[in-house]
């Protein structure tokens, strides 16, 4: 898939008369990433690597973890040879008493989790996370990339105020909402809007469906989140994941 990446730390579009403004040059998005799975309490490497049909071991190569290793709520694994997370009720499998005398501590047994850190904004949908934030070689990729089946509702991540809604160069059927705090989300290659530039929404409200609109190969919502006008890693701000 193909979407559009952002100059970083550049400014946001204000509400204008004026067609085909833009937030910015064109990039191309990064190369698809393997899927990643975010770490809940009461996780081990054990239940998640059952989830996916992996082995422990293949999930400590792809993460470059030791055995031992803790994890932490929230945080991010590699899980390669993935496409898709299996249906919720196998999120945690129980562990076969044959094998849990034979596994280790970490394997078998609960890990030690740090506190979830603070998470003001909730997900926008839920979908599979195939490109992240950060650089491709010199192109800068503002945000974070969630493939969905086209008509999925995307929601808003916090209660604010659109900043705009229309057709953007690039980035397709666009939303952008500003929050208190210097705080905007970016929502874009939308099919449809069903919000307008000016419009008061709350947090959860669906704002648009997921389209292939603007440059992009195929379904997926490209979600930015700047802060004071600076593109940041939208998983640092993210809670869980949506269940269902």
């Amino acid at each position: 898939m193909v979407c559009v990446g952002c100059v970083t730390a550049r400014p946001l579009p204000q509400p204008s008369d004026e067609p085909g403004f833009a937030l910015g040059p064109a990039h191309a998005e990064p190369d698809l990433v393997m899927p990643t799975h975010l770490v809940t309490a009461g996780q081990t490497l054990y239940r998640i690597a059952k989830i996916y049909g992996l082995s422990v071991a293949e999930l400590l190569a792809a993460n470059e973890l030791v055995p031992g290793q803790p994890l932490h709520v929230g945080q991010e694994l590699s899980i390669p040879g993935a496409t898709a997370p299996r249906p919720a009720e196998a999120l945690n499998p129980p562990v076969p008493p044959s094998l849990a005398s034979e596994l280790s501590p970490e394997m078998a047994g609960p890990m030690p989790m740090s506190p979830p850190a603070p998470a003001p904004l909730a997900w926008p949908l839920r979908g599979v996370l195939y490109a992240r934030f950060g650089m491709k070689g010199r192109e800068p990729h503002d945000g974070i990339d969630l493939a969905a089946p086209v008509g999925t509702p995307v929601k808003t991540a916090a209660a604010g105020s659109v900043l705009f809604a229309g057709m953007q160069r690039g980035y397709g059927n666009l939303v952008i909402v500003e929050h208190p705090m210097g705080l905007v989300t970016v929502y874009a290659h939308n099919r449809d809007l069903r919000v307008k530039t000016g419009q008061r929404v709350r947090e959860g409200q669906v704002i648009a469906t997921v389209g292939e609109s603007g440059r992009t190969s195929g379904p997926h919502l490209h979600f930015e989140v700047r802060q004071q006008g600076v593109p940041v890693d939208p998983m640092r701000l993210l809670g869980a994941p949506p269940a269902s």
